[in-house]
C-alpha cells in the first residue's frame, strides 16, 4: 500500500465513523407534530382612526421533514366575526386560489428547551402567503412539559410583499402591516 493511499485510509475511516454516528443521532432525534388540534391562530389590522379588525382561526398543523418544521394554517378558517367582513378577507386573500399559508424555519435554528424550562427569541422563516414566499422573523415563546412544547410565536407581515393590495371598503383602508399571533402544542415523537 502507498504511502498516499496509506494517509487516505487512515483518513476516510475516522470521517465514515463520525458520519454514522451523526446519522444515528439525527434519526434518533424524533420529529415534531401537532398532536391534540387545539391551535389558536390570530390577527389584527389597524386603518384610521383607531379602526382595529381582529380576527382568529385554527387548524393550524405542525410538520416536520428533512431538518425543517412547517406550520400550516388553512385561510378558510379566518373569521372577524362580521359576515361581510369575512367575504371580504377571503376574497383579499384569494382563498380560492391561494387557501393556506406556510411558515417554514430549520429546526436547527429553533431552541427546544429541556422539561420544565422556557425560552424566547427570534427566529428567521420563510412565510409563504398569497402564493409568494417572502423570509420573515417571528418572535417565539417555548415552554416544554415533558416530551410536549406549548409554543407562541407572532409576526408583523406586510402583506403587499406578498402580492396583495391593501384592503379598502367604502374609502376605509387598512395598513399593510399585519399583526400575526398563533399558539399551538406539539410533542417530540
Amino acid at each position: 500500500m502507498s504511502r498516499s493511499s496509506l494517509h487516505r485510509s487512515s483518513f476516510v475511516r475516522p470521517l465514515w465513523a463520525v458520519l454514522g454516528v451523526l446519522t444515528v443521532a439525527v434519526s434518533a432525534h424524533a420529529a415534531v407534530a401537532t398532536f391534540d388540534g387545539s391551535s389558536e391562530v390570530k390577527f389584527q389590522a389597524v386603518g384610521p382612526a383607531g379602526l382595529k379588525i381582529d380576527g382568529d382561526g385554527g387548524g393550524l398543523k405542525a410538520s416536520e421533514a428533512g431538518g425543517a418544521i412547517t406550520l400550516e394554517v388553512p385561510l378558510t378558517s379566518l373569521k372577524t366575526g362580521i359576515a361581510l367582513r369575512d367575504e371580504h378577507l377571503q376574497k383579499a386573500l384569494e382563498t380560492s386560489k391561494f387557501p393556506k399559508a406556510t411558515l417554514v424555519v430549520q429546526r436547527s435554528a429553533l431552541t427546544f428547551p429541556a422539561d420544565n424550562q422556557a425560552f424566547e427569541g427570534d427566529v428567521g422563516a420563510q412565510l409563504t402567503l398569497h402564493g409568494q414566499t417572502k423570509p420573515t422573523t417571528v418572535h417565539y415563546k417555548v415552554n416544554r412539559t415533558g416530551s410536549d412544547f406549548h409554543i407562541q410565536g407572532r409576526a408583523t407581515v406586510d402583506i403587499t410583499k406578498h402580492g396583495m393590495e391593501v384592503p379598502c371598503y367604502l374609502g376605509v383602508c387598512v395598513e399593510k402591516d399585519v399583526k400575526i399571533k398563533v399558539k399551538f402544542k406539539v410533542r417530540d415523537n
